[in-house]
């Protein structure tokens, strides 16, 4: 049964119509980003601990971030069905983490793709050292723009505290006006576009090179990069494109007098259980959880095993 939003720091305070949520999504939405917690977590603290797995520090920044886009958006834990407004710091902190989120998250994203595209480089046209040389940029990148982006949403929250407000559908709290949303969505944008391109890239060399990769398979088995990275990737791609269709949302929804929809917060709310699942599915994590089972084959090479 719908509830009617009611409180000075709601969003349905702030328009002329009152707006109702459903309790029933509010604890899905909750559900969602518990699970994908616990998937997320239990990959990582399974790639730390096992010693069989051999990852990349871009793919632990990555599934980092993951675990700790649950915590960021289950912060109203508790004041998400009240009546009343939730306290107003915490509304600031946790949807200043929301608008930093996005862009921290698909950054490091790009610095994955970014780091399989090289080696796929310097396997195949022979120039060793192309992804020593840009990874402090793949590395530093996405917690750079992490802090940047919150401190402009706090900035721009203490700026304007009478439009942090948490949202129709009772799931967080964001800002009713202001560039924070706006800032977010275009490096959302920017980020994803640079994915799809690297993603043609990789593609690219797969189709052109298919000898010189086969050949590399036979001699250099331990480092061949597999045609199932570009798989994979193809696979990963789905988080940038389901970033960009929730931007674009957002956008309309802050430029068009439209019915607000809480299913962009539900795909946001996705995303962590997506990315272990994926990232979770690999034989070689699948094989460490089968403890019960003797392993007959060997850790993954380090270009196999970043993604």
């Amino acid at each position: 049964m719908a509830v009617p939003l009611q409180g000075s720091r709601d969003t349905a305070s702030l328009s002329k119509t009152k707006i109702n949520f459903s309790p029933t999504l509010v604890i899905t939405f909750d559900v969602l980003l518990i699970v994908g917690f616990v998937v997320c977590t239990g990959v990582l603290l399974t790639a730390c601990t096992s010693k069989r797995i051999v990852r990349s520090r871009p793919w632990y920044i990555f599934m980092g971030l993951g675990s700790f886009w649950s915590i960021q958006y289950s912060l109203l834990l508790g004041n998400q069905l009240t009546i009343g407004p939730p306290p107003p710091f915490l509304c600031l902190i946790q949807s200043s983490f929301i608008y930093a989120a996005p862009p921290g998250n698909v950054l490091a994203l790009l610095g994955l793709f970014l780091q399989i595209y090289l080696l796929l480089v310097e396997a195949v046209y022979d120039k060793p050292g192309l992804e020593k040389m840009i990874s402090p940029f793949t590395l530093g990148l996405p917690f750079l723009a992490y802090l940047l982006i919150f401190l402009i949403a706090i900035a721009n929250g203490l700026q304007h505290s009478d439009k942090v407000v948490r949202n129709e559908a009772h799931f967080t709290c964001h800002h009713a006006s202001g560039s924070s949303p706006f800032i977010t969505s275009g490096l959302v944008l920017f980020a994803s576009g640079l994915i799809i391109i690297l993603e043609g890239l990789i593609l690219m060399i797969f189709l052109k090179k298919r000898s010189k990769l086969h050949a590399l398979k036979v001699s250099k088995p331990t480092s061949f990069v597999s045609f199932s990275i570009f798989i994979r990737s193809a696979i990963f791609s789905l988080l940038p494109l389901i970033a960009i269709c929730v931007s674009i949302s957002r956008i309309v929804q802050r430029s068009m007098d439209t019915p607000r929809t809480p299913i962009p917060d539900l795909m946001m709310a996705c995303l962590p259980l997506l990315a272990g699942v994926i990232f979770g599915s690999q034989t070689d994590m699948i094989a460490v959880w089968m403890f019960w089972k003797k392993p007959s084959y060997h850790a993954e090479p380090k270009w196999q095993g970043s993604v």
